[in-house]
C-alpha cells in the first residue's frame, strides 16, 4: 500500500509542476520504475472484484471500452456524453445504482495503454438506459481542464475508456409510500436524475426535486420554456428535461432570483417544508457543493429527517489504493450522542466507502478540502 501512495503522491506533484527544480526530470523517466506496477494494482483490484471467488453480493466492476453515442452542451456551464457499452460492460453497467460513478481516462486508447498521464476524471452517473444488445450511460460534466476539455472534443464514434460502477449508490427504502426529496446543486444534479429514474421504476409516488444554480444561465436550454417557474417558485412541477422522464416534479432556485425561487436551494427546500404538508418524514437525497451538503446536514437534523449525501472529493485512483479522498466520519452509534468529536473519529474514502454516506456520520468541520 505504501508504494502504491508513494507512486500516486509523485505523479500528483508533476501534474500540479510542484516538485523541487533538482527533481525536474522528465515525468517519464522518473516514473517509469513505479507506472507499471501502479496500473497492474489498478487493474487487479478490478480484476478481482468480479473474480469467481469474489462473493454473490460484492458490487461488480471493471475496465471497459464505451463508445461515444451523442455529445452536446448542456445548459451554458456543462457537457451531456452519451456513452454506449456492449457485452459484458453492459452487463455490469445494468446494475448501477444512482450515487455510483465512473473514471474515465481522457485520453486516446493508444496513451491509456501507454506510460502516458495516469490520472482518469471521476464523474457521476446521471442515467442509464437498457437498448436490448447495448447499455447507454449518461454522463454530464464541467470542463474545467486539460482532461475534461479532451472529453469536450470527443464525437459520435469515438471511444473511451473507462472504470466502473464505483463507490456505492444511494440507499432506497423498501417502502415505495415513503416520500423522497432530491436535491442538486450544480454539477451534483446528474446523481439526481438518475435517482429519479429508479425511483420511478420502483413505484414511488411521492417524489420532487429541488435543482440549485447560481443564475438563470445555468438552465439554459434544459428548462421547459412554457412553465414560468418564476410564478409561484414552492412548486413542484415537470420543468427540467431530465426529471420529465421519470415524472418527478421539481422547484427551481437561483442565487439572484433569475429563475425560480430567490436564493440557494437549501432555503427553497426550507420554505418548501414550511409551506408544503406531507413531506416532513420524506427521505433527503442530496449532492453538490460541501457547503450546500453542510447545510442540508444541519437541515436534517434539525427536522429529525433522514438524509443521505453524495460526497465530492479530489481523487487519484477511484477504487482505494491512493488514500487521497479521505472523510472524517462518526459510527452511526455515536453520530447522535453528546460524545465529543474525536471519541469515535474514524477516516473513511469517499471512492469506496461513499461516495454516499449517512449525513449524520460527517464530520462536517473536517471537510473543507474536497473541492
Amino acid at each position: 500500500m505504501a508504494l502504491d501512495q508513494v507512486a500516486v503522491a509523485i505523479w500528483l506533484e508533476f501534474s500540479r509542476g510542484e516538485l523541487p527544480g533538482r527533481f525536474a526530470l522528465s515525468r517519464k523517466f522518473f516514473f517509469a520504475p513505479v507506472l507499471p506496477y501502479l496500473r497492474l494494482k489498478l487493474r487487479y483490484g478490478l480484476m478481482a472484484n468480479n473474480s469467481k471467488n469474489s462473493t454473490a453480493n460484492a458490487p461488480q466492476r471493471g475496465e471497459f471500452i464505451a463508445t461515444v453515442v451523442a455529445q452536446q452542451p448542456f445548459g451554458t456551464e456543462y457537457r451531456y456524453l452519451l456513452l454506449e457499452l456492449i457485452g459484458r460492460g453492459g452487463g455490469v453497467f445494468a446494475g448501477a445504482k444512482a450515487g455510483q460513478f465512473v473514471q474515465l481516462a481522457c485520453r486516446s486508447l493508444e496513451e491509456v495503454r501507454s506510460s502516458g498521464p495516469l490520472l482518469r476524471r471521476p464523474l457521476s452517473i446521471a442515467g442509464i438506459s437498457d437498448k436490448g444488445q447495448a447499455i447507454r450511460l449518461e454522463i454530464i460534466y464541467q470542463v474545467r481542464g486539460p482532461g475534461t476539455k479532451w472529453l469536450a472534443q470527443c464525437s459520435a464514434g469515438d471511444t473511451i475508456n473507462l472504470l466502473g460502477p464505483l463507490g456505492n449508490g444511494f440507499t432506497i427504502p423498501k417502502d415505495s409510500q415513503k416520500p423522497a426529496i432530491l436535491i442538486g446543486g450544480g454539477v451534483g444534479l446528474p446523481p439526481m436524475f438518475f435517482l429519479a429514474d429508479q425511483l420511478a421504476k420502483l413505484q414511488f409516488k411521492k417524489v420532487t426535486a429541488f435543482a440549485g444554480g447560481r443564475t438563470k444561465n445555468h438552465f439554459e436550454g434544459i428548462v421547459d420554456s412554457s412553465i414560468s417557474p418564476s410564478k409561484q417558485p414552492l412548486r413542484s412541477r415537470s420543468i427540467l428535461e431530465q426529471f420529465k422522464r421519470s415524472n418527478t416534479g421539481c422547484v427551481i432556485a437561483t442565487d439572484d432570483g433569475s429563475l425560480g425561487f430567490h436564493g440557494n436551494v437549501v432555503g427553497a427546500l426550507d420554505n418548501f417544508l414550511e409551506s408544503q404538508s406531507g413531506w416532513d418524514q420524506a427521505q433527503l437525497y442530496a449532492c453538490g457543493p460541501e457547503g450546500m451538503l453542510k447545510a442540508i446536514a444541519q437541515l436534517a437534523q434539525r427536522r429529525n429527517m433522514d438524509c443521505q449525501v453524495c460526497m465530492e472529493a479530489y481523487m487519484a485512483c477511484g477504487i482505494g489504493i491512493c488514500q487521497s479522498c479521505v472523510v472524517a466520519v462518526r459510527d452511526r452509534r455515536s453520530a447522535a450522542s453528546s460524545k465529543s468529536v474525536d471519541d469515535k473519529k474514524q477516516y473513511k474514502l469517499v471512492c469506496t466507502n461513499g461516495p454516499v454516506f449517512d449525513a449524520k456520520t460527517i464530520i462536517w468541520e473536517q471537510t473543507n478540502n474536497h473541492q
